[in-house]
C-alpha cells in the first residue's frame, strides 16, 4: 500500500508529472469553458468524477489500496473530456472514463504498470461505442443542444475540411481563427495558442518528453508535405493537417506518457516517429474520423514487438534480480576459495 504522505508530494516523480499535465488540461479547460459554455464545464467536472470515483471504489475493493493522491485518475478524465465535443451526451464521457479506469488501468496494478494509455483507450472505446456522438461537433456561436437532439447544430471542423480536400484560407484573420480555437471541435484540442503554451511549460518542465513529441509532429508533417490533400500549397497542408481534429492535444499529452513511450532521447524521437506515421496512415487509408487516439493505442502495442523490449514492473524486476545477485556472489566466493 502507497503512503499517501509519500505520494502526494512533488518528491514523487508521478505526481509531480501528473500534477504538470493537470496544469496544462487546466488551462485548456479554462479556453474550452470560455468558447463553449457551461457545459463544457459539466463535462470536463463529470468525466474527471467518474474517473476518480471508479479509482477510488474499485482499487480500494481489488487491490486493497489508495492510488488517487498521484493525481492519474484526475487527469485521465480530464483529458478524456477535453477530447470530447461539448456537445456529447454525459454518458458518453461517463462510458470512456469508467472504461479508461476499469478495463485500461485496474487489471495492471496502477498507472505505472499499465501497457496503454488509459485516457486513449476510454477515448477509442466510446469513439466506438458512440461514433456520431464523439465525432459530431457543434457550429461555433450556436445556441447549445446535445447531440441528437433538437436544435444541434452540426459544425464544419478543420478535419472535415480536409477530408473533402477543401483549403482553409491561411490569411491573417484564418491565422487568428486557428491560434484562438473558433473552428468547431472539441473542448480542448483547437486553441492552437494555448497548445503551444503547454509545450512551452513542458519544454521547462519535462523537456526530454518533447522527444516524442518531436517524432510525432516530425513524421506527420512529412506526410502531409508530401502528399497534400489541399490545393492551395504544401505548407499550407502541413499547417492544415497538424492543425486538424486532435493531432497536436496528443502530441502533447498523449505520446508523451512516460509509462508508455520510452525515456531515452533517440528511442523517444523514434517512437513519436512511429505514433505519427501510424497516425497519418489512419487518417489517409481509413474511414476514423480521427485517428490520433488510435495511433496512441497501436504504437503502445506495436514498439515492444518492434523493439524487442518487454514491460516489467519494478517490483518483478527485484523478483529476478535478487536471485541473479545472490547466484553472482556465490560463485566469486566459490572462485575465491581456489
Amino acid at each position: 500500500m502507497h503512503n499517501s504522505k509519500e505520494v502526494f508530494s512533488f518528491k514523487n516523480p508521478v505526481f509531480r508529472y501528473n500534477a504538470d499535465i493537470f496544469a496544462i488540461c487546466a488551462a485548456l479547460s479554462a479556453v474550452g469553458i470560455y468558447h463553449w459554455g457551461i457545459y463544457a464545464l459539466w463535462q470536463i467536472l463529470i468525466c474527471s468524477a467518474t474517473a476518480v470515483l471508479c479509482e477510488a471504489v474499485s482499487f480500494k475493493a481489488v487491490l486493497k489500496k489508495n492510488t488517487l493522491s498521484d493525481l492519474s485518475a484526475l487527469t485521465t478524465g480530464m483529458i478524456i473530456a477535453l477530447l470530447l465535443p461539448v456537445s456529447a451526451p454525459f454518458y458518453v464521457g461517463i462510458s470512456a472514463s469508467a472504461f479508461a479506469v476499469l478495463a485500461a488501468k485496474l487489471p495492471f496494478g496502477d498507472v505505472r504498470n499499465a501497457p496503454f494509455f488509459p485516457a486513449a483507450a476510454g477515448f477509442c472505446f466510446a469513439a466506438m461505442m458512440f461514433t456520431d456522438a464523439v465525432f459530431t461537433y457543434p457550429a461555433s456561436g450556436s445556441e447549445f443542444a446535445f447531440f441528437g437532439s433538437e436544435g444541434f447544430v452540426k459544425g464544419e471542423t478543420v478535419f472535415d475540411m480536409l477530408s473533402k480536400g477543401n483549403s482553409l484560407s491561411l490569411n491573417v484573420f484564418g491565422r487568428i481563427s486557428l491560434l484562438s480555437g473558433s473552428y468547431p471541435g472539441a473542448i480542448g484540442t483547437t486553441s492552437m495558442l494555448v497548445l503551444a503554451g503547454g509545450f512551452g511549460y513542458m519544454a521547462i518542465r519535462h523537456p526530454k518528453r518533447l522527444f516524442t513529441s518531436a517524432g510525432y509532429l516530425l513524421s506527420a508533417a512529412v506526410f502531409a508535405f508530401l502528399f497534400p490533400r489541399v490545393n492551395s500549397g504544401r505548407m499550407s497542408s502541413v499547417i492544415i493537417e497538424l492543425c486538424a481534429g486532435g493531432l497536436i492535444f496528443v502530441s502533447l499529452l498523449l505520446i508523451t506518457d512516460p509509462v508508455t513511450s520510452p525515456r531515452k532521447p533517440v528511442r523517444a524521437f523514434l517512437y513519436g516517429l512511429t505514433g505519427g506515421a501510424v497516425c497519418m496512415l489512419l487518417r489517409y487509408f481509413s474511414k476514423t474520423p480521427d485517428a490520433a487516439c488510435f495511433s496512441i493505442l497501436i504504437t503502445n502495442a506495436l514498439w515492444p514487438a518492434v523493439t524487442g523490449e518487454t514491460i516489467l514492473t519494478k517490483k518483478t524486476a527485484e523478483k529476478y534480480k535478487k536471485p541473479l545477485m545472490k547466484k553472482k556472489e556465490a560463485l566469486k566466493r566459490k572462485a575465491g576459495t581456489k
